[in-house]
């Protein structure tokens, strides 16, 4: 009898340590405004790093116009050193009552999408957003 107990309890902690793994994955990841840039740098040269898990990202709310002439709107960082800026694709369904180029504070998983680029069908990084708000700047 005390051979199964010891068996059952062996089994319940490789479950439970094995639950918990998973758990660290879903905790958000907070973003400081002054490594924004670097950051998302990063996440398009490692992208395996980083998709799956949770943002939360202050920067600024960046439209552009695709070929389609579509807007569409990233979450946007100035290079701190000068030069370009980089930005992060949005999946948020609704900007009414946001302004271009306000700063915004917006929280979401890091996906990958299939899109056509070009007649080329390419895979682009983009933040799954559950919550898009305005920041005061």
């Amino acid at each position: 009898m005390k051979k199964n107990t010891v068996l059952i309890s062996a089994a319940a902690a490789v479950l439970l340590t094995a639950c918990g793994t998973g758990s660290s994955e879903a905790e958000m990841q907070y973003i400081k405004t002054s490594v924004l840039y670097d950051t998302l740098s990063d996440m398009y040269q490692n992208p395996d790093a980083y998709l799956g898990k949770q943002f939360h990202i202050v920067g600024t709310l960046y439209p552009s116009t695709d070929h389609d002439g579509e807007t569409f709107y990233s979450v946007y960082a100035e290079e701190t050193r000068g030069g370009h800026g980089i930005g992060l694709e949005l999946d948020w369904n609704d900007f009414s009552g946001f302004t271009d180029y306000e700063t915004v504070t917006v929280e979401g998983t890091l996906d990958k999408e299939k899109g056509n680029h070009d007649g080329e069908e390419i895979q682009y990084l983009i933040l799954r957003v559950s919550k898009l708000e305005k920041r005061d700047s």
